[in-house]
């Protein structure tokens, strides 16, 4: 059986002024396969997913650099473990996005989509 694969989303179209953080929890256990993640031309920022016990635990420190009509896939080999994570119904899932990381302007345009299989 392949699953049912739904996308879990954030995007904010402003120039960051602070990190964001931003949790969810899923009624089902799923499985991360990926990510896909942008912003715009000439910023950048540093992305971290995990739990609320260890934030880092999926994704650990990614850096998101824009340029012009490109986003960074972030596939299954580099999630921390080298391979998809699954992820227990109702565990609390962060997203956290360091708005000044990476070499360029404070992140601008972002958005983060998190590909996950149910199961």
């Amino acid at each position: 059986m392949q699953g049912n694969f739904f996308t879990i989303g954030i995007e904010m179209d402003a120039t960051l002024t602070g990190d964001i953080v931003r949790r969810f929890s899923l009624p089902v256990g799923a499985t991360l396969i990926g990510a896909n993640a942008g912003c715009d031309n000439a910023t950048s920022f540093i992305l971290d997913v995990g739990t609320a016990v260890d934030d880092d635990a999926y994704i650990d420190g990614e850096t998101i650099t824009g340029a012009a009509a490109t986003t960074t896939d972030i596939a299954a080999s580099d999630l921390v473990g080298g391979a998809p994570m699954h992820i227990l119904a109702g565990t609390e899932v962060v997203i956290t996005i360091d708005y000044d990381g990476g070499a360029r302007g404070d992140a601008a345009g972002i958005h983060v989509d998190l590909f996950l299989r149910e199961g």
